[in-house]
Parts: C-alpha cells; sequence; structure tokens
C-alpha cells in the first residue's frame, strides 16, 4: 500500500472518530440541558447489528451471557448462486468484552463449475467497548480468520487459492437519536497475512425500535487496499422477539430475524448480487 493510500486510510478512520466525537458531544449536551433529576427510562432495542447486517454494533452479552446465531444466507451473484449456514457463538465477560467463535458450511455452484460444499474458514473475535457513555458506544473488535476451509475448484478441476489467514481490526461506534433510533458506522482493516489482498470496509447504519422488535437499514462498502470498490450493497433487515410474554420471567430468549441485501452497481465479478440473510439466536441473559 503506497502513502497516499495510508493516508486516505487514516483519513477515513479520522473522521469516523470525529463523527463519533461530535456525537458524543451533542448527546452530553442534552443531558446537561435536562431539568428533570429522576433516571431515564431505558431505551429500547434499536441496535443496527449482525446478524441480519453486515455491520456489527458495540453490544456484548453481559456479565455470563452467552449468544448463540444460527445463520442462513442465500446468495445470488450473476448465474451463479451459493449459501452458508453459519455457526456464530459468544460469550459475556463483564459488561463490555465479549469472545467469539464461529464457522460456516458453505454451499458453492458457479457458473461453469459443478456443485461445491464444505466447512468454511474458522473466525475468532474479541470485542471491547471501551467507551459507553450517555448514548454513544464505541468498540473496536480484532477478529483472526484461519485457512482451513475447505478447497473449491475451478471449471476445469483444478484447486482454487484459498482467502488465506488474515487479521482485521474494526472500529465500531452507535449512537442512540432520542429514544427510538440507533445511528451506526463501522470501519474495518483486514490484513490478509498470506500477501492475497487486504480489505477496507465500511459502513452506515441506522435502526429503529419497533415494539419488541427493530427495523435496520444499511449500507456496507468493500474495498481493496487501494479503496476501489469491491461490491457495495443497499441492505434492510429486521429482528424480533416472538412471543415476548413467554420469556418475560425466563433467563432465556430467541429472537428471529432476517434481511435482505442488494448490490449497487455492480461487483467486483462485474455481476450483481443478491442475498438474502434468515435466523435464529439462543440467548442466556446476562449474570450479574
Amino acid at each position: 500500500m503506497s502513502n497516499l493510500d495510508w493516508m486516505v486510510g487514516r483519513t477515513v478512520l479520522a473522521r469516523l472518530l470525529c463523527v463519533a466525537v461530535a456525537m458524543g458531544s451533542v448527546t452530553l449536551s442534552r443531558q446537561a440541558a435536562a431539568a428533570a433529576p429522576a433516571e431515564p427510562e431505558e431505551a429500547p432495542e434499536s441496535a443496527v447489528s449482525s446478524p441480519p447486517m453486515e455491520m456489527d454494533d458495540p453490544g456484548t452479552p453481559g456479565p455470563r451471557g452467552i449468544e448463540l446465531n444460527f445463520v442462513g444466507t442465500l446468495v445470488r451473484l450473476g448465474p451463479g448462486h451459493s449459501s452458508e449456514g453459519l455457526l456464530d457463538a459468544n460469550f459475556g465477560i463483564g459488561d463490555r468484552i465479549q469472545l467469539k467463535y464461529e464457522r460456516p458450511y458453505v454451499t458453492e455452484h458457479a457458473s461453469g463449475t459443478s456443485f461445491q460444499a464444505g466447512l468454511g474458514a474458522t473466525e475468532i473475535g474479541v470485542k471491547w467497548r471501551f467507551i459507553d457513555s450517555h448514548g454513544l458506544e464505541i468498540a473496536t473488535y480484532p477478529n483472526y480468520q484461519f485457512d482451513d476451509g475447505f478447497t473449491l475448484k475451478d471449471e476445469e478441476g483444478n484447486p482454487e487459492e484459498s482467502e488465506g489467514r488474515s487479521a482485521y481490526l474494526p472500529l465500531l461506534i452507535s449512537e442512540h437519536l432520542g429514544h427510538l433510533y440507533s445511528l451506526a458506522a463501522n470501519y474495518g482493516y483486514r490484513h490478509n497475512l498470506d500477501g492475497r489482498g487486504d480489505d477496507n470496509n465500511i459502513a452506515l447504519g441506522l435502526g429503529r425500535a419497533v415494539g419488541d422488535g427493530r427495523i435496520l437499514a444499511e449500507v456496507f462498502s468493500e474495498r481493496d487496499e487501494n479503496f476501489h470498490n469491491r461490491q457495495t450493497d443497499a441492505r434492510v433487515g429486521v429482528a424480533f422477539l416472538p412471543f415476548p410474554k413467554t420469556f418475560e420471567h425466563s433467563s432465556f430468549e430467541a429472537p428471529v430475524f432476517a434481511s435482505l441485501g442488494h448490490s449497487i452497481g455492480k461487483t467486483e465479478e462485474g455481476e450483481k448480487s443478491t442475498s438474502f440473510v434468515f435466523g435464529v439466536s439462543l440467548i442466556r441473559k446476562p449474570r450479574g
């Protein structure tokens, strides 16, 4: 990466940090101006989070909280299609730290190739929410991806090069707007440890609480090391807890979610992409 590209990356990150600071300043001003001494009512959940979205939020499961996400993804890319079944397991340590393990089962049927399926690459991560004040949350979420997925083959049956090992460092920002809305921003840099190309991910999202659920929207852009577009998607999603009274006095809950995404313009392969994400979370509530 050239000095100019590195400066562009730093500029994008700096601007996101400035946005976070500005949003935090507005929130602090609102709090200082409020005359009522009573403790405000807890806002309903409105975070823009994965799953079902691509971008993530600074939230964690809480002390000894457990969150298991079972996620299905269907993708249509030009004439080809693929699917993924993902196990995403998370464990909370204290109020601000989360451990993550995830592994997908992947199927792919690209144009001109036979149907292929197998386990994808394992990814582990640690999330730390280092700012949590007056509705502003900021976290970092380092991830490491192993090179242990099954090997795809090309049209002639020859093995394709894998994605390789990588380290991913995102910055996650979320700000509550009033009682029902959340504004979110992500910037992440993925460094490929095997020299197979680095990525920059940039995302903006908006969430709104509706009853016992959320309506979500985002624009997520994956760009190469020179910030040239690989793929940019617009996505809308929902997440809600069915039969909320059933879980009212339970230590567990099981929200469901879904989202639909479509590429803005063409992808790096020159095709348009449409994806559908759906699934369920099994959550053990925090234990103080």
